[in-house]
């Protein structure tokens, strides 16, 4: 007897990798349902998938495409883990690839927003943008998942049928990035300015797989700095949003290419034998930010990362502490910084540094 033919499978473009879904266990109906769901982000005919995910039939036919959009979406992360950077944001692209990138949690309004502004601009993602160091982004033109009333699960929307943007012929480049602060109650839309150093925090919060990505910090901080810093947008309404973003779009996307930078060689203070001894510990990646403040990355055990931003003397003790005495902090400070008491300020600073793992007694 003849083998059996293998079991279909649609091969969809997420995050520049192909994923499969594999059809073989779903009946007409679900098959279709997928296929139409996914029709904004179809691969090429012959596209080969390098990860596969299996819908579960036996949710039903919405709850099964829900999750089969989280399924895909965690997939793609997991095949891009140390190649981009991957942001908890939506995403809508202008004619010459310019991208606004709409970062926020859930329930933020990403995809109410993108339903609003890629009816007139090209849909990117309502969910996942991911950027490569240069600031080049990856589309993920997933089925949008809209909160509807009275339904348990996110219903999905091809953005086909909802009749949002095909993305344009040029390269897509990040534009801006905009974080989402989303008012209950009726307030003027406006953009603010977000300081580095705030931005970059809530921006790690938002990041898939950040310790994975090699140069994280500097890259981060690079594209910031690229793309003229982040903006906070405050509006209730999406309409309003809209109108917010689509002027930021306007402006186009920079004409020239991050490069990464690498942190300046930490300063070692002077030598003293005196008192216990101080160094860094592990870290993945750091960076100075333009306000003096500092940004550093570590990675937990269970390969998370947490990003903090170290401010007034702790920049300066340390990138100093490289196995030198307390002592010798104590004075590396009295000579750089006007502080009253120097010996009580290194001494709070540093059993900070120790309780955040940042730094260890080394004797």
């Amino acid at each position: 007897m003849p083998s059996p033919s293998p079991s279909p499978v649609l091969v969809v473009d997420a995050l520049g990798v192909h994923i499969g879904i594999e059809l073989g266990g779903l009946d007409d109906a679900d098959r279709n349902a997928v296929r139409a769901a996914w029709t904004g982000a179809l691969a090429d005919e012959n596209a080969e998938p390098r990860a596969t995910v299996t819908p579960t039939a036996s949710l039903g036919p919405g709850p099964m495409l829900a999750a089969l959009s989280s399924a895909v979406t965690l997939s793609a992360i997991n095949e891009r883990r140390g190649d981009l950077w991957m942001l908890h944001a939506a995403g809508v692209a202008g004619s010459d690839g310019a991208v606004v990138v709409l970062v926020g949690p859930s329930g933020a309004g990403k995809t109410t927003a993108i339903r609003h502004l890629a009816a007139r601009a090209g849909y990117v993602s309502d969910e996942t943008i991911a950027l490569d160091a240069t600031g080049a982004v990856l589309p993920y033109r997933k089925p949008l998942s809209v909160i509807t009333d009275g339904v348990a699960h996110k219903v999905q929307h091809s953005p086909v049928d909802l009749g949002l943007g095909e993305l344009p012929t040029a390269p897509l480049r990040l534009a801006r990035i905009v974080l989402l602060d989303r008012r209950s109650e009726p307030t003027p839309a406006r953009l603010l300015p977000v300081p580095t150093s705030e931005a970059i925090a809530e921006l790690a919060g938002q990041s898939s797989a950040l310790a994975q990505l090699p140069g994280a910090v500097r890259t981060m901080a690079g594209l910031i700095a690229q793309t003229g810093g982040v903006v906070r947008a405050e509006y209730a309404e999406a309409e309003d949003l809209a109108m917010l973003v689509r002027g930021l779009s306007d402006a186009g996307a920079p004409t020239t290419v991050p490069s990464v930078v690498t942190p300046p060689a930490t300063r070692r203070a002077p030598e003293d034998t005196a008192g216990p001894r101080y160094e860094r510990t592990e870290t993945v990646d750091w960076s100075p930010l333009p306000d003096g403040t500092l940004a550093v990355l570590t990675a937990n055990a269970d390969g998370s990362g947490i990003l903090r931003v170290l401010a007034g003397v702790a920049p300066a003790l340390w990138e100093a502490a490289d196995g030198v005495s307390r002592d010798a902090l104590v004075a590396d400070v009295d000579a750089r910084f006007d502080c009253p008491d120097p010996g009580l300020v290194t001494d709070t600073t540093l059993a900070s540094l120790v309780d955040a793992g940042l730094l260890r007694v080394a004797g």
